[in-house]
C-alpha cells in the first residue's frame, strides 16, 4: 500500500551522477539544489524548513503541512524543497503565501548539508515523508519532527524531537531505534491523506451515466495487472448492464488497452452499458467511489484507498497491508468479480459494507486532526 522512495540519498557516485544529468538536461536550478546551492526566502523572521520526500504524496503532503504551518505562524518565514516537481500538486493546493521559498531541494551529502544549514540557520526541520535524512539530522542544532518519514538506513548520532508514523509498520520501526537515533518521543500511527481527500459523498456520477446502466463498479491497480482484469471482466457478462471505471495507480493517464474513453474526454452525455471508463484524471476519484457498487483497489497508494473508504461504498484490496481496514481481500480477478455478483442486488449488505468504509475512515481523520494539533503546539515554541 505504502511506498517510500530512498530519493537523492547520501552516496557520492550517485549524486554526482544526477548532478551530471540534470545538467545535461538544462536543469541547472535543479543540478544546483541538489549540491545545498539554495538561497531562503526575503524578509525577516526565523525559518521552518519543510523538506518533502521523493514520491507525490510526500510532496503533497510538504505543501499541506506549510498551509497549516502559514495559518499558525505569520510570522516565521517557510521554506519547502521537494526532490521530485509536481506542478499540478502546486496548482491544485498550493496557496499564494508570503515569506515562503519553494524548490528542489538538497541531497544528504555532509558538506551539501552543512552548506544549507549555514544557508537557512533553520529554527526547526519537518520532514514530510520519505526516508529520514542521517547527515541533516547529525548536522542540525534544530528540533526535527518526522512525518510519515521512514526512520533512517542507519542510526544517527542524535534522535528526532517527535516522530509521527503513517501505519504500524513504520511506528515498530521507529520503536525499534528508541535510544538509537530515533525519536524522543512518538506519536500513534496515522495518514495525513486520509485528510486531504474529499470527504463527502457526491453521487453526481450515477445521474450523468444515464438511466440504461444499472450499477457502476470501480477497478484501480497496475497497467501491467489490466489485461487480466479486462479479460475477466469481458466474461463475465457485467457489461450488459454495468459500467466499469478503471483507474491506474502510477500513470493515470497511460492508456488503457481496450477503455471505451477517458473521462477527461467525456461529453457528459449519457453512456451505454458496457463501456469502459478509464479515469485518467484523479479528481474525478471522490465521485467514483461516491457513486460505485464496489471498488477493487489492486495496488492503492493511500490517497486512493482512504478516498475509496470516505466514498461509503464496499472496499476490496489486492493484496494484505498493515492497516486493520474493514475490506476484503482478493488477488483474483474472479474472485472480485464473483464477490460483486453477489453483492449486485443486495443493497443491504453494501450499505452495512459502506458504512463500516465510512466509519474507519472518519476514525483516521479524527486522529489525524488530533495529530496535527500535537505538531503545531510543537513548532510554535520554535
Amino acid at each position: 500500500m505504502y511506498t517510500t522512495e530512498a530519493g537523492y540519498g547520501a552516496g557520492l557516485a550517485g549524486v554526482w551522477s544526477a548532478v551530471g544529468r540534470d545538467w545535461r538536461r538544462g536543469d541547472r536550478a535543479r543540478a544546483l539544489a541538489r549540491l545545498g546551492f539554495l538561497s531562503p526566502p526575503e524578509d525577516r523572521g526565523r525559518l521552518i524548513w519543510i523538506r518533502a520526500g521523493a514520491d507525490p504524496e510526500s510532496l503533497r503532503l510538504g505543501i499541506e503541512l506549510l498551509g497549516f504551518v502559514r495559518h499558525k505562524r505569520q510570522d516565521v518565514r517557510l521554506v519547502l524543497t521537494f526532490e521530485r516537481d509536481c506542478p499540478e500538486l502546486f496548482e491544485q493546493h498550493m496557496q499564494p503565501f508570503r515569506k515562503v521559498g519553494v524548490g528542489y531541494g538538497p541531497c544528504d551529502r555532509p558538506r551539501v548539508v552543512r552548506r544549507v544549514l549555514d544557508r537557512f540557520q533553520p529554527a526547526g526541520i519537518i520532514l514530510a515523508g520519505g526516508v529520514t535524512p542521517p547527515n541533516l539530522l547529525e548536522a542540525t542544532q534544530a528540533p526535527v519532527i518526522a512525518v510519515n518519514a521512514a526512520p533512517p538506513a542507519r542510526p544517527a548520532a542524535r534522535g528526532l524531537e517527535l516522530a509521527w508514523p503513517r501505519d504500524p509498520e513504520e511506528s515498530r520501526c521507529w520503536s525499534d531505534r528508541a535510544g538509537e537515533g530515533g525519536a524522543a518521543r512518538w506519536l500513534e500511527p496515522a495518514d495525513p491523506m486520509a485528510r486531504f481527500v474529499e470527504a463527502q459523498a457526491d453521487v453526481v456520477l450515477r445521474s450523468l451515466v444515464g438511466g440504461e446502466v444499472r450499477r457502476l463498479w470501480w477497478w484501480h491497480g497496475t497497467a501491467a495487472g489490466w489485461p487480466d482484469w479486462r479479460a475477466a471482466w469481458e466474461a463475465s457478462g457485467f457489461g450488459e448492464e454495468d459500467i466499469l471505471l478503471a483507474s491506474l495507480e502510477e500513470d493515470p493517464g497511460h492508456p488503457l488497452p481496450g477503455r471505451s474513453l477517458r473521462v477527461s474526454e467525456w461529453d457528459r452525455n449519457a453512456l451505454a452499458p458496457g463501456n469502459v471508463v478509464q479515469l485518467d484524471d484523479p479528481r474525478w476519484f471522490a465521485a467514483a467511489a461516491s457513486a460505485t457498487q464496489a471498488v477493487h483497489l489492486d495496488a492503492p497508494g493511500s490517497r486512493v484507498l482512504w478516498q475509496a473508504l470516505a466514498g461509503g461504498t464496499a472496499v476490496s484490496l489486492g493484496r494484505e497491508g498493515t492497516l486493520e481496514l474493514p475490506v476484503e481481500v482478493h488477488a483474483d480477478p474472479q474472485a472480485v468479480l464473483a464477490r460483486w455478483t453477489a453483492l449486485r442486488d443486495d443493497a443491504a449488505v453494501r450499505r452495512q459494507l459502506g458504512d463500516a468504509a465510512r466509519r474507519r475512515f472518519w476514525g483516521e481523520r479524527r486522529r489525524v486532526d488530533d495529530h496535527f494539533e500535537t505538531l503545531l503546539a510543537e513548532v510554535w515554541d520554535w
